[in-house]
């Protein structure tokens, strides 16, 4: 007997159109946001987001506490300035920056001093400082034109550390105008041409060792090794004692060595030239490099600071 089935479909429920709104809900969410406002919740959760401007401030040491940490000892200074100094035996290890370790290398003692001065609103940027040794040695911290700061020895101006070469005719020499004339001149393409008062002095512009000296078509000349990869030349020169050279390969000189004389007559002059890691280098621009302000700008920075 066949069996038939038939579709079974079940009664659907009526869907209204409108849900009850939940009232009593909403009044008590209301009243919790109300009183989480009143006792402050929102401005506590607002603090503890990472929010730029909302990191916690910590307070950077003191200077006083800085010094002390390096184991030196702690001066307050007219000028909202301090200093920090430190006896300087075998080690340099407490000595808080490179360029203190360097000077502090530099002592010829058993013990040196060396004291930092430096505005107490940011001690790492020093403005001064004095190393008292056999003899006491002062260095300037001075801004330049382009904002850049540069350690200079307070006593010579020159750029320390460094070369600090010294005119070989001090006093005794001439300036010579801007429009002089080198035409017809080849030699003078590798060297320069100083003018100075007859019979005056000539020294190294650098202690060093002597390379060669002798005569040449020039006249006299002296060679010398100044180490830093520099060396000079200085021909021309004149010698009272005309049948004798005083100077051989490997004797030292200084400063302050004679090495000869100008020429005793009007307009005389010597030759000089120097090279740097082999190349020439022009004596007025080699003198500049390494001396980078002047006498006049170095008194009235020492004013500023109150040196």
């Amino acid at each position: 007997m066949p069996v038939e089935f038939s579709e079974y479909r079940c009664k659907r429920k009526y869907k209204s159109g409108s849900h009850k709104f939940p009232l009593f809900r909403l009044i008590l969410l209301g009243v919790a946001l109300l009183l989480a406002y009143r006792l402050g919740f929102f401005s506590m959760v607002v603090e503890m987001l990472p929010l730029p401007g909302a990191d916690a401030v910590v307070d950077a040491p003191s200077w006083k506490v800085e010094c002390e940490k390096n184991s030196g000892k702690a001066f307050e200074l007219d000028g909202d300035l301090g200093q920090c100094s430190w006896f300087v035996r075998d080690s340099m290890a407490e000595l808080p920056n490179s360029f203190l370790r360097y000077v502090a290398s530099r002592r010829k003692a058993s013990v040196s001093t060396i004291h930092w001065v430096a505005p107490i609103a940011d001690f790492s940027r020093g403005l001064f400082v004095l190393h008292d040794d056999s003899v006491s040695s002062a260095y300037l911290h001075i801004p330049m034109a382009d904002s850049s700061m540069v350690w200079v020895d307070a006593s010579t101006g020159c750029r320390f550390p460094g070369v600090c070469p010294e005119q070989p005719l001090g006093w005794s020499s001439l300036s010579i105008s801007e429009d002089f004339d080198f035409t017809g001149q080849e030699a003078l393409l590798a060297m320069d041409k100083l003018h100075g008062v007859g019979e005056a002095p000539v020294r190294p512009i650098l202690p060093g060792t002597i390379m060669a000296a002798g005569k040449d078509s020039l006249g006299y000349f002296v060679e010398i090794n100044h180490g830093y990869n520099v060396s000079s030349k200085m021909s021309g020169l004149f010698r009272y004692d005309r049948d004798s050279i005083l100077f051989s390969p490997g004797d030292k000189v200084d400063a302050h060595t004679l090495v000869g004389r100008i020429a005793p007559k009007d307009g005389a002059a010597i030759y000089l030239t120097i090279r740097r890691n082999g190349h020439f280098v022009r004596w007025n621009d080699f003198f500049a490099e390494s001396h980078p302000v002047d006498s006049v700008k170095i008194s009235k920075f020492k004013e500023q600071i109150g040196l």
